[in-house]
């Protein structure tokens, strides 16, 4: 099979590009495959590509270009004759590079939504005709993304699959890293990763922590357009401390074993990857009520709602109080065999994924 990946984001550092990736690195095993970008795409990114031989391909960026990348794209497309074109994102925005492949001339066209609410929903509105009739298949990261998305008509669902050995805790990690940070042993380290952007709303954590005790400290990684301000914030109430910013990082496995507990105050979410990473290193973990309840495949996971800061904090108080590195690596094994028995392995995922392709072509 020819496969072309498509990220309606940018090839960065998220949820929807390790998705993509995974999956990619699989199916190259056996097929051609692409990934499309029109971003400038990280040196760390292109040589997993180049390991795994799978072609990068570039276009003009989607936002500041969407006729010339819509042509380009199209053009790319007819040229060479993809058997399948995946197109990942979060609402019928994704209906720009569904209609290029149909009128390219491929004809299997798959929409796959990683959301359950769109940051632009006057667009989605607007664009959802054309998106009904330019895909050929629906999938979803979840029931819950799929229900939004699909308004009832069927779709696949495929899990936001990890690579389990990767994320086995590593004591020398969690040494180095919060070392590097000034975090003692006696500390307990929350945990948050996300874009920095209004839906992630890493700022309502501030004042959780402001209202903690000393010996919590935060550290947020990511990056993103709200990045700034959250640090101003931080500066402004005196928090630097406290409250660490890491940037993206390439080695998000040895960040979960720094921390102690995973915290997400998301104001909604479809079934988000770094949920499941954090919950295959054995990380409790405190989420916000707008949450999926999907995301929820260890029984580890704790929902509460934004509206109240002080079950946030009497959450935290609970979860931390019996917490040790030495407990959390114990229980791993049985941690990590709920996520595969729940079907989030991401061989198998991709495996399933590939089968689905084939099915659809016949």
């Amino acid at each position: 099979m020819k496969i072309l990946f498509i990220n309606t984001i940018k090839l960065d550092k998220n949820g929807i590009t390790t998705f993509i990736l995974n999956n990619a690195k699989f199916l190259a095993q056996t097929n051609d495959v692409s990934i499309l970008a029109s971003n400038e795409v990280d040196s760390s990114i292109r040589n997993i590509l180049i390991a795994n031989n799978i072609k990068l391909i570039r276009v003009p960026y989607r936002k500041k270009k969407p006729l010339q990348y819509f042509q380009g794209l199209k053009q790319i497309i007819k040229n060479e004759k993809y058997d399948v074109v995946h197109v990942n994102g979060n609402s019928a925005t994704m209906s720009i590079e569904l209609l290029a492949a149909r009128l390219a001339g491929c004809n299997c066209r798959i929409a796959h939504v990683h959301n359950t609410v769109t940051d632009h929903p006057i667009i989605h509105n607007l664009l959802y005709p054309i998106f009904a009739v330019s895909l050929t298949a629906r999938m979803a990261c979840s029931n819950a993304a799929g229900q939004w998305l699909y308004k009832g008509k069927s779709f696949y669902t495929i899990n936001n699959g990890v690579n389990m050995s990767e994320y086995v805790p590593s004591l020398k990690a969690r040494n180095s890293i919060r070392d590097k940070y000034g975090i003692k042993e006696s500390e307990i380290l929350l945990g948050n990763i996300g874009f920095f952007n209004l839906q992630k709303n890493q700022e309502a954590l501030i004042p959780i922590i402001e209202q903690l005790d000393k010996k919590y400290k935060l550290l947020l990684i990511g990056d993103g357009i709200l990045k700034e301000k959250i640090e101003k914030i931080v500066n402004d109430h005196h928090l630097s401390t406290r409250i660490f910013f890491s940037g993206n990082v390439d080695n998000v496995k040895d960040y979960l074993s720094a921390i102690d507990l995973f915290v997400m105050t998301s104001k909604f979410e479809g079934l988000p990857f770094a949920l499941v990473e954090a919950q295959a290193s054995g990380l409790h973990c405190i989420v916000s009520d707008k949450v999926s309840k999907e995301a929820d495949l260890t029984e580890n996971v704790q929902f509460v709602s934004l509206n109240n800061n002080d079950d946030w904090i009497d959450t935290i108080l609970d979860a931390s109080k019996n917490y040790t590195f030495e407990r959390r690596v114990s229980v791993l094994n049985n941690i990590q065999r709920r996520i595969t028995d729940k079907n989030y392995d991401a061989q198998k995922n991709a495996k399933y994924l590939e089968n689905i392709f084939k099915k659809l072509l016949e």
